[in-house]
């Protein structure tokens, strides 16, 4: 996996997180297509996306938001 984005995001009680985005490299014959991403905490816990600005820890259900 390829680290291709890294962003801040803050939870509801004002606590930061730094959010690293991993997206996994397309070896097919259809060049172009993206391959899957990965939204983890610069402390390894993962994240569930739930938009584009918006994430739930998945260790805690903490929701977080992109700022």
């Amino acid at each position: 996996m390829d680290l291709v984005e890294k962003f801040d995001a803050k939870g509801k009680t004002g606590a930061g997180y730094h959010v690293e985005v991993f997206q996994t490299p397309v070896e097919t014959a259809d060049e172009g297509q993206p391959g899957s991403k990965t939204y983890k905490l610069a402390d390894g816990r993962a994240l569930d996306p739930l938009s584009d600005a918006k994430f739930k820890i998945i260790q805690t259900g903490e929701k977080i938001y992109r700022v």
